[in-house]
């Protein structure tokens, strides 16, 4: 029999179909080869299993419907079953959509981060004096566009399921673009908080959508990375975006210095937002540039995820099974926390530095050293967690440094001599941005369900929205220019960190033993291998072992040779993490 234990070692020139319905519960069969993210495999590798997913109503190609079902297990039912496919063509696909994605969604992330980020640039031009901002005004300014993004979250996450990506995403940037080049004309704190809580707005469902687009495109074990790569334009915002602010605040015009710097910025986004309404692609079903069969693939090779694709279908049940979801609080409570620095030190870093004596001129270009530190932070914390599959375990490590750089930034003192230490521990806080992107990789592993996908998602930066309204709020007009209490308030931030991530653990390995014990109850062997965390030489090891355990049952009579549970039945039914016995948390 031809079995998806065993690697085929057959080239195909396009993937194969089969639709085994008949097996039985007894011994796991893997479904899914995985890529390895760090060499080129050529291995071939079969999937051979049934459907197993639920029909829907999409017309052909997965084009926008509302029906029940995954547009991918509509795809798949149409060849009638599983896809073959070798993992050299798995690996083909996956280029193919890293160099239509990728590009497309780091800058539109590098605009977002930069448009927000005008407000800090702008404040070492004066932006306070010449729109007349008085006490904490500059503050809520800072604050407003989270607090925006809170109101607008719910919204988004039914948005994103209900419309098309591929044109939901390309509104929102055009959008805030034409917002930016209107906050040019505010004049006052009125014009600009008005302005500031519409770009929030529209940018309300950027992040979670990126997330959302990831889940759709790429297995489990290939999400953090990329997260990672559009997630990193904050360090280049503040490598070039420092240095582009620079530049552009030595024009001298007939307008403000802050008006040139919000509409050059406004009108390169909103032209950008128009180029995005033809190139932006909907799903792995329905798409442009992906043949019809490189589609099969590229659906196929996510079935080890366990998260489905694309429905179009908004559940109001797993939406709202959000709220009383333990492990929705934990990812709410980590992003809250971790977004209180984040917020504070993108808001008065600028001015942080500016108490540190430096001439106000020069403040924008030791910023770029800072976006260096977060580069490196980012590219280094992300490649130890690939490297040895946890997340948790680098989070607690991060906290080292970002305890060391705000304890010091706390005690030192203002004078001349405390300049080069006060620099060094503002750059070893840099360490704090891989923090946020980790936890969104984190929950994004750990979430099924395009309902509940997209729910988790916005409750969750919901949480990292209102740690960035209570971040700046810490560094008050009074506490200027050293800011005393604000980094005496990042310390106990961090601690509180520290103790949420170890809570997050301990339910996730609690939801795993509850699993196992379903998995048993339903006659599924306990441990499930985890394919869609595996590099394909692991997956290689892993399916050959089983094998052998197998044949060796066989021998013995304890099983019989058409006795196989083939796993990953429920794959694309749009069924929830807690729902569906063989997801497999990770942490």
């Amino acid at each position: 029999m031809t079995d998806s234990t065993s690697p085929s070692t057959t080239s195909h020139s396009q993937p194969h179909y089969s639709s085994s319905r008949n097996a039985s519960h007894a011994e796991i069969t893997p479904v899914s080869p995985i890529a390895n993210e760090q060499s080129e495999a050529e291995k071939s590798t079969i999937e051979h299993v049934e459907t197993g997913a639920e029909q829907g109503t999409s017309p052909a190609h997965g084009k926008h419907h509302h029906g029940h079902g995954d547009t991918a297990a509509e795809m798949l039912a149409r060849v009638g079953g599983r896809v073959e496919y070798t993992e050299a063509e798995a690996t083909r696909v996956k280029r193919k959509i890293d160099w239509m994605l990728m590009p497309l969604m780091v800058t539109m992330y590098f605009m977002s981060f930069f448009d927000k980020q005008t407000l800090a640039f702008s404040s070492t031009y004066g932006l306070q004096t010449e729109t007349h901002l008085v006490g904490n005004q500059y503050s809520l300014l800072g604050s407003v566009v989270y607090i925006a993004q809170i109101g607008f979250q719910p919204l988004g996450a039914f948005l994103l399921v209900r419309m098309r990506v591929s044109l939901f995403i390309p509104i929102l940037v055009t959008c805030w673009g034409a917002i930016l080049c209107c906050m040019a004309a505010a004049k006052d704190f009125g014009g600009l908080v008005a302005a500031r809580f519409l770009l929030g707005a529209m940018e309300a469902a950027v992040a979670p959508g990126f997330i959302f687009v990831g889940q759709s495109w790429y297995r489990r074990a290939e999400q953090p990375i990329r997260i990672a790569v559009w997630f990193s334009q904050n360090a280049f915002v503040n490598i070039f975006g420092s240095a582009i602010a620079y530049g552009l605040g030595q024009i001298h015009g007939k307008i403000y210095t802050y008006q040139i710097i919000f509409l050059c910025l406004g009108c390169f986004t909103f032209l950008f937002g128009i180029f995005t309404f033809f190139v932006f692609p909907e799903s792995p079903t329905d798409n442009k540039f992906l043949t019809e069969d490189e589609k099969l693939v590229a659906v196929e090779r996510l079935r080890a995820n366990n998260q489905g694709v694309k429905s179009y279908d908004f559940k109001m049940k797993q939406a709202l099974g959000t709220i009383i979801d333990p492990k929705a609080w934990c990812w709410f409570a980590l992003l809250f926390l971790v977004s209180i620095p984040s917020g504070g030190i993108s808001t008065f870093g600028p001015l942080i530095l500016k108490g540190f004596g430096f001439d106000s001129q020069v403040v924008l270009l030791f910023n770029i050293p800072f976006g260096a530190m977060q580069l490196i932070a980012i590219t280094g914390c992300f490649w130890l967690s690939a490297r040895y599959k946890t997340k948790s375990i680098v989070l607690l490590a991060l906290m080292v440094p970002c305890l060391i750089g705000a304890g010091l930034l706390y005690g030192l003192g203002r004078e001349k001599k405390d300049q080069p230490g006060l620099l060094a521990a503002y750059y070893i806080l840099a360490f704090y941005t891989p923090i946020t992107p980790m936890i969104m990789a984190w929950f994004g592993n750990n979430t099924a369900g395009s309902s509940r996908r997209t729910a988790t998602t916005g409750f969750a930066v919901m949480g990292q929205s209102l740690g960035n309204v209570v971040g700046p709020m810490l560094f008050t007009s009074n506490s200027a220019p050293y800011y005393h209490s604000g980094l005496r308030d990042l310390l106990i931030v961090f601690c509180l960190f520290t103790g949420m991530v170890c809570v997050t653990v301990f339910w996730l390995w609690t939801l795993n033993k509850r699993n196992e014990r379903r998995r048993v109850a339903a006659g599924k062997p306990a441990k499930l291998p985890d394919f869609s965390m595996m590099t394909s030489d692991e997956a290689e090891r892993t399916r050959a072992q089983m094998e052998t355990e197998r044949q060796a049952k066989i021998a013995a009579g304890e099983i019989d040779e058409k006795h196989v549970f083939r796993a990953g039945e429920h794959a694309f039914e749009d069924q929830t993490d807690l729902e569906n016995d063989e997801f497999v948390y990770v942490y």
